[in-house]
This record gives C-alpha cells, sequence and structure tokens, in this order.
C-alpha cells in the first residue's frame, strides 16, 4: 500500500525547505571569504577609508590605485562571489596598497633617512657597510657570474612566492589559508606603514647621491640582460626609499614558517630555511638593503606568524571552551 499523500500545507512546508536551504546555503559561500577571516577584510575596508580620506585632505586627489582600492571593498561588502575570490582577494588589495602607499610616501610622508643607516651599519660592523664591502670583494663591474644570476633570482622570487605558497596552503591545507592570508597582509601592511613613517634610502640609492662608494644594482644589471628589463623594473619601483624593514627578507620567513607548521614532519623541511638565509645575503650583496633592514624584515616575519597563530590558538579554545 502507498502511503496518502501529505496534506498540502505539509507540502507547501516541504517546498520552502526546498527553496530556502539552497538561498541560505547561497549566503553562506557569499560571505565564506569574511567568515574565514574577518580580520583581513576588516583592515582591508579600515585601510580604504584612511588612506582615501588622508589623500583626500592633504589636496593630492584620488588615484586609480585608490578607485580600484574602494571597488573591491565595495565588492567584498555586496557581490555575491565565489569562495576562491574571497579567499584570493587580499592578495589584489596588497598590490592596490603597495602602489598607494608609494604615492603617499612621495608627497606627505617625511624625508628619507640617508646618513643615519649607514651609521649604524658602520657601528654594527666595524666601520665597514655590508653591500660595499661585499661587492668589492665579489663582484667585478660589467661582469655577471652564476651566483649573480643565482641570487638575484632569489631576491625577485619575492613576486611570486607568497602566491605560490598560498596556493600550496590553498590546496593541500585550506582550514589554515585564512591565516596565511592574514599573516601575508599583517606583514605587508606592517611594512608600508613603516615605510610611510619612515624612509630610508638602500644603499644603492645611497651610493648614487654620493653617501657611499659605487654600488652597482646587480639585480637590475641582470634583469636588463633580459631583453632590457631591468631599466623597466628600476623605473617602475613606487618605494625606492622602502628599505626599513626588508619586506623581501619578511616574505621568505613567513613562507618558512607555514612550511614548517604545516608541511610532512621531516627533518628534510628544515632545508627549506636555505631560502630566507639565501635572500637575506642576497639583499645585502645586491645592494638592496643594510644588515638593520634584514634583521628588521627577519623580526617582522616571525612576529606576524606569532601573533597570528596566538590569536587562532586563543578563538579555537573560546569555541571549544
Amino acid at each position: 500500500m502507498h502511503a496518502p499523500p501529505a496534506p498540502a500545507p505539509a507540502r507547501a512546508r516541504a517546498g520552502q525547505l526546498e527553496v530556502s536551504r539552497p538561498r541560505r546555503d547561497g549566503e553562506r559561500r557569499r560571505w565564506l571569504g569574511i567568515r574565514r577571516h574577518p580580520g583581513v577584510y576588516a583592515v582591508m575596508a579600515a585601510y580604504a577609508v584612511a588612506s582615501t580620506a588622508l589623500m583626500a585632505t592633504h589636496t593630492v586627489g584620488i588615484t586609480a590605485e585608490h578607485a580600484l582600492l574602494l571597488l573591491i571593498v565595495v565588492l567584498a561588502a555586496v557581490a555575491p562571489m565565489r569562495a576562491l575570490v574571497w579567499d584570493w582577494m587580499p592578495f589584489l588589495f596588497v598590490a592596490v596598497m603597495f602602489e598607494d602607499f608609494g604615492s603617499m610616501a612621495a608627497t606627505i610622508g617625511p624625508q628619507a633617512h640617508v646618513l643615519q643607516p649607514i651609521g649604524l651599519e658602520r657601528a654594527l660592523l666595524g666601520g665597514n657597510v655590508a653591500t660595499v664591502w661585499l661587492q668589492q670583494r665579489m663582484h667585478a663591474p660589467g661582469t655577471l657570474t652564476a651566483y649573480d644570476w643565482t641570487l638575484s633570482a632569489a631576491y625577485l622570487s619575492h613576486f611570486a612566492a607568497p602566491v605560490v605558497a598560498g596556493l600550496w596552503v590553498w590546496l593541500r591545507h585550506r582550514p589554515r589559508f585564512g591565516a596565511y592570508v592574514s599573516v601575508f597582509v599583517l606583514v605587508m601592511a606592517s611594512g608600508f606603514l613603516v615605510h610611510l613613517l619612515y624612509p630610508q634610502t638602500p644603499p644603492w640609492l645611497a651610493a648614487r647621491q654620493g653617501a657611499l662608494p659605487p654600488v652597482e644594482r646587480i639585480d637590475v644589471t641582470v634583469l636588463d640582460r633580459i631583453v632590457g628589463f631591468g631599466r623597466l623594473y628600476s623605473g617602475a619601483d613606487p618605494e625606492p626609499n622602502g628599505a626599513m624593514p626588508s619586506l623581501h627578507v619578511a616574505l621568505p620567513v613567513m613562507i618558512v614558517c607555514f612550511a614548517l607548521w604545516l608541511g610532512p614532519r621531516r627533518r628534510a623541511m628544515w632545508l627549506l630555511l636555505l631560502y630566507p638565509l639565501t635572500v637575506c645575503f642576497a639583499t645585502l650583496y645586491l645592494g638592496e638593503h643594510y644588515l638593520a633592514d634584514v634583521l628588521a624584515g627577519i623580526a617582522l616575519g616571525l612576529l606576524c606568524f606569532a601573533v597570528v597563530r596566538l590569536a587562532g590558538s586563543r578563538r579555537r579554545a573560546a569555541r571549544t571552551g
């Protein structure tokens, strides 16, 4: 025997449930990125408002970067976007923030420090400047060796490595991707803020200004050998005075922290430390940073990772407590 058909009100309620459930699932997907790392989106929104107000009150005008930044924040608030876009939007935000801070530093930032970091370097290294000392002993002007190419590649990996590492975390350790994005945004935002408040010339620029003996920007020379790309690279830097701290060092430190945290528990994983160590040496040899910038970059990467880990542990303890 077949069961009697359900009364009309029951069928109606069942239909409403079937319609409302996909709608609720869609709403959850819509806000998934914000729920995974709400702090990141709070920083994005606060920064968009504050930086736009700062630029407007200093009669600089709203740049194209500001327009894109505001669009990102609006989309993050109202657009029904897929989780993939939610997760990766902060990387675009950091790219916009990089251009934005360069514009602000050039217009409202204090004068760049040139002699102070040189004095500190000489105090730390017994009267020497690491870049000058290394280039005088390892580099012949006008020639490129295998280690020139290798160290330049390690230094320039700054642009691709965070995205590649983020893709690994997103594919293999999805629950930890929010923490990765949070550390990345915190490192970059903190570094850019210091660049704005304390602009500092790198060794190659100090040498051009006569404060140091000649220093070759070797990574630019390497890029010049690749279809003349070096001139484009050197002319497109919106933050030439953003030497302290070294974000080129902070990001490899952050990446290795995540790899050692999430990767397989094998002794060989500690070989990954060669990556940030190589970048540390490269920044000095290539003329891009002083020793204090490198040490500050290491500290920034470790501190931001520790802060996000601690915050995540406390949130989990609060949920289970």
